[in-house]
């Protein structure tokens, strides 16, 4: 496909370049006329047509480009230019430098994505820097929300451990351990006045560690259901009725009582 070729700087240092203007120019324009494969249509009037120079001219530079060159670097075809084909003429290692053009413009082609790439760092952050420095916000704020929680898990510690523990339940979940202290044990048989408040609370961590389903913030409020159920009667059990008897003399109450009688 003709329209475009690629002319070498290398052209310079060859033995073209030793030949008359007209030569020179012939050659250029073979170039340009040639397809993806090297060949030239047309003949020696319709070349110095296109040339601008005399056919005469056109003629001695076409001798030229058919017979070997005692100064060819390239040593293919001693150093022809040109070998006669159908219709025209064939570029002899064009496919070379055709090639060589390809790579060429591959280099170039990347040498310009490269300089965008470099300009788009510069005018805008890469994809990677920004996930970097979310990573580490995200890194930050984790950090200071688990500091911030075991502070506060440091202060409910120290304010459930301030007194020492009479008894100890053992709990599900965090914290694994709920103490009793003998604040909390005065403070609940003010509430309980008829209530043995830690007898109580020893039976209540004796079904605890049986049943092991107890939170320890939960326990307050157990234990204050359990000392309810213990003032009205025993915990588990159902208010037993006071027994009857056929006779006075059967009850056990007024044993003594009917002899002082009679």
């Amino acid at each position: 496909m003709a329209g475009y070729t690629k002319l070498f700087s290398s052209i310079l240092m060859s033995s073209i370049w030793e030949e008359d203007t007209d030569t020179r120019i012939v050659w250029v324009t073979l170039l340009a006329l040639a397809d993806q494969d090297g060949h030239v249509d047309g003949t020696v009037h319709s070349v110095a047509r296109v040339s601008r120079v005399s056919v005469e001219a056109c003629q001695k530079a076409m001798d030229t480009f058919l017979n070997p060159d005692a100064l060819d670097r390239s040593g293919v075809m001693e150093g022809r230019r040109v070998v006669p084909d159908q219709g025209g003429w064939t570029v002899v290692n064009y496919g070379v430098y055709r090639h060589r053009m390809s790579e060429e413009d591959r280099k170039e082609r990347d040498r310009i994505r490269q300089a965008r790439y470099r300009m788009s760092r510069v005018t805008s952050p890469d994809v990677t820097e920004i996930r970097q420095a979310e990573a580490e916000a995200k890194a930050k704020a984790e950090a200071k929300a688990k500091a911030k929680k075991k502070r506060v898990s440091s202060v409910t510690v120290k304010t459930t451990v301030t007194e020492p523990a009479v008894l100890v339940f053992s709990t599900v979940g965090t914290p694994s351990e709920w103490h009793l202290t003998q604040p909390q044990i005065d403070a609940w048989s003010l509430a309980f006045p008829q209530t043995d408040v830690l007898g109580e609370a020893r039976k209540a961590l004796a079904w605890v560690l049986a049943k092991q389903r107890k939170t320890a913030k939960g326990m307050p409020a157990f234990l204050v259901t359990w000392l309810g159920k213990a003032a009205n009667g025993p915990v588990g059990a159902s208010h037993a009725k006071a027994p009857t008897y056929k006779y006075a003399w059967m009850d056990p109450a007024n044993d003594g009582k009917l002899g002082e009688q009679e």
